[in-house]
């Protein structure tokens, strides 16, 4: 008998479609992936419900071409996390799928299990071995369930012919196996925690068996990720998995190594520098309980576990958790509600804890855990602000930071100078007739990056040959203004031509593994001078820099984004965190055109969390997040007035039911104009989260249906990070 089975397609309609199945009901179960006719494409779809023929005329329906899978192979948790991500983000459920699946899943692959070659001891050979032989006896001693052909490679190099003599005598059998990550073969000793550490592992593991939100808030270099392993540790010890989240694809070999080094595990690792066969590989392993610890970015948060124990979010302010396109959800918001809903601890860490995170401290909805001192007898690094006064002729670098950096190189430590801005230079310019190179299709200037001898735009992406004179007038003569990591990179190499600089920022880290080179050259340990962007800033331990420089620090001082103040306060902080982490006792100097600012009194002398009480105090007086609560509706098209008229009747349509929350809007976005579109926002505020909501699921239909949203592009964003 056939059915109607309801199904969630990738694409704009914030709808489900339901199809006709020859199948009979009990053939079907949500979760289950079909192939199915939409318009004259085939697309693949995730079936949400089951019903009956007889709830529906079936004359118009069309007809499942393929059943993908013969069981659910989305657990029922991931099912119901992903229809509240849709509902809470309004946003269509099919590209909720997409979001929350690896490519290869989305597509159709089998939901089987990659398996590999696993050899193990059969027998004492009757014959002496040779030297590679006896080396893969000793290995396969220590591991009785066998090792993959693989690490035996990565420990011992080439053993193929080895194996085959050994397999022949029948001293070693060979079976295939499910493809599990590598295991790290030299464990090393569990660090030795201070009382903090301990207390905070404690407090925890306490409370393992219900949902409860912790805050590890540590100051920088205070060994927070060893209390992550030894909380971990305990959970995989009892069969449960654990979920942890990093806010960059730069920081995971590090992170990663450290796990491996510390559990003897399977960890596996999830974010979109990994090769789409080992992400789905990975996310198969976690789903049947395999993979013990799975790490990854953003998107990992919708990872399935058979035995789910706990779950980790680093920096856990960091703005990278938030999607700022597409499906914008908030990983961090995302994995609160996934652990409240499992029942199981959640535990967020950072130095340099959010204003949302805090509130919910205040609130006591939030455990605080502290660690304030630096692990492993470490001290904080000495900080100065020194004036940016007379640097143009060292290319953006003061005197008194040149003598520094000089004096650290000459004890053989090494330098990290951080400037939030890659590129050459921000502005090219002539004097003879004032052009300058500006975006054809954004607001925005275009940077020179002479390495390439290009012109980029570092918001859509456009790029031109560096012209040699004026397009304007002809004149042959034209100067660059402002510093970016190219000029900077080139200044200290031409004053400090002996030492290495090593440049990291997105420009110089796109080849594979360009950024996991650097680091290791980094951890060599002789003197170098590194000069990078925020992906220097965030949770690298390098145990050999001494000396901090931070340029340019002002850009953030004058923002018309009132979350400026709070992201250079967190900035600044864990860039300074990067000094004297290991045994050697570091240095700060922080360059600023703005040395009498308040902000910088603040912070030096009174550090993050001052400014950071300061800032809530002045948000719940003034009703911003996280004490109140916005969306914003944001909308794009090629004709410069029809993104505001489309918002105009958007406000109209809100206007009509808007009790108790407040429309404000619509205006131009901060840059109006980004690739080739006009941009607008409407903004919501209201001090109660359901109001909100329920006034976007009253419009939310009739504003898909105006006649203008169909020739314009728009979207909402809850809980939005930025208004640029």
């Amino acid at each position: 008998m056939s059915c109607i089975v309801e199904i969630a397609l990738a694409c704009p309609l914030r709808q489900t479609f339901d199809y006709l199945s020859d199948e009979p009901v009990e053939h079907w179960q949500p979760g289950m992936r079909a192939v199915i006719p939409f318009g004259s494409r085939q697309l693949i779809g995730i079936v949400i419900a089951i019903k009956p023929v007889s709830e529906i005329s079936t004359g118009k329906l069309k007809k499942i071409e393929q059943q993908i899978d013969k069981q659910s192979f989305l657990p029922v948790e991931i099912m119901q996390l992903v229809q509240w991500v849709s509902r809470y983000y309004h946003h269509p459920i099919g590209e909720c799928f997409q979001a929350a699946l690896p490519k290869k899943l989305r597509l159709g692959d089998s939901d089987e299990m990659q398996t590999e070659t696993y050899w193990a001891l059969q027998q004492i050979p009757d014959s002496k071995p040779g030297k590679k032989q006896q080396q893969i006896l000793d290995l396969l001693e220590d591991y009785p369930e066998g090792l993959s052909e693989k690490a035996l490679r990565l420990q011992l190099g080439n053993v193929k012919s080895s194996l085959s003599a050994l397999a022949q005598q029948n001293v070693i059998t060979a079976r295939q196996h499910v493809a599990l990550p590598v295991p790290c073969l030299e464990l090393q000793l569990a660090v030795s925690l201070n009382n903090e550490q301990k207390q905070s592992v404690e407090q925890v593991i306490a409370e393992k068996e219900q949902f409860s939100s912790f805050l590890l808030q540590g100051i920088t270099g205070s060994g927070k990720t060893e209390v992550y392993i030894e909380i971990c540790r305990e959970f995989v010890e009892n069969q449960q998995q654990v979920l942890v989240l990093i806010p960059e694809i730069g920081l995971t070999t590090q992170f990663v190594e450290r796990f491996r080094h510390s559990l003897a595990t399977n960890i596996v690792v999830i974010n979109s520098s990994v090769s789409d066969a080992d992400r789905k590989q990975a996310w198969l392993l976690a789903r049947s309980g395999k993979a013990d610890i799975i790490i990854g970015t953003r998107s990992a948060v919708f990872t399935p576990m058979l035995n789910p124990g706990l779950i980790i979010i680093d920096e856990e302010h960091d703005s990278s958790y938030k999607q700022q396109d597409g499906l914008r959800y908030h990983a961090r918001n995302v994995a609160l509600m996934r652990a409240k809903t499992l029942n199981i601890p959640i535990v967020l860490g950072s130095a340099t804890p959010s204003l949302e995170t805090l509130y919910q401290v205040k609130l006591k909805r939030y455990q605080l855990l502290r660690l304030t001192k630096r692990a492993g007898g470490a001290t904080l690094p000495n900080i100065k602000l020194i004036a940016a006064n007379k640097t143009a002729d060292n290319n953006g670098l003061s005197s008194v930071l040149i003598n520094s950096i000089e004096k650290h190189l000459q004890q053989n430590h090494q330098v990290l100078l951080f400037i939030n801005r890659r590129g050459f230079a921000p502005v090219l310019m002539c004097h003879e007739c004032n052009w300058q190179a500006n975006c054809r299709s954004c607001d925005a200037k275009m940077v020179v990056h002479q390495h390439q001898n290009r012109l980029f735009c570092h918001h859509c992406g456009l790029i031109q040959t560096l012209p040699k004179k004026c397009p304007e007038c002809g004149h042959s003569e034209l100067k660059s203004y402002g510093v970016g990591t190219e000029k900077i990179e080139q200044a200290l190499t031409a004053i400090f031509n002996d030492v290495p600089v090593l440049r990291i920022d997105r420009d110089s880290t796109q080849r594979v593994n360009a950024f996991a080179n650097m680091v290791k050259q980094i951890n060599q340990g002789q003197a170098a001078i590194l000069v990078g962007t925020q992906m220097l800033a965030k949770g690298h331990d390098f145990h050999d820099v001494t000396l901090v420089g931070v340029v340019d620090a002002d850009q953030a001082l004058f923002s018309a984004d009132f979350r400026a103040t709070e992201g250079l306060a967190q900035l600044i902080t864990q860039v300074t965190g990067r000094a004297g982490r290991g045994k050697k006792s570091g240095e700060v100097l922080i360059q600023s055109e703005q040395p009498e600012h308040p902000f910088w009194k603040k912070l030096l002398q009174d550090g993050y969390e001052a400014i950071a009480e300061n800032l809530l105090a002045e948000r719940i007086q003034m009703e911003l997040p996280p004490h109140g609560f916005w969306a914003v509706w944001r909308a794009e098209a090629k004709e410069a007035d029809l993104a505001m008229q489309l918002l105009q009747q958007v406000a109209e349509l809100l206007q009509q039911t808007a009790s108790g929350v407040m429309i404000l809007g619509p205006v131009p976005a901060l840059m109006e104009k980004r690739a080739g579109r006009y941009r607008a926002q409407l903004l919501m505020r209201s001090a109660d989260r359901a109001s909100l909501h329920q006034l976007i699921d009253q419009h939310i239909e009739a504003v898909s249906k105006l006649k203008l949203a169909r020739k314009g592009r728009w979207s909402i964003d809850i809980d939005p990070t930025e208004l640029i």
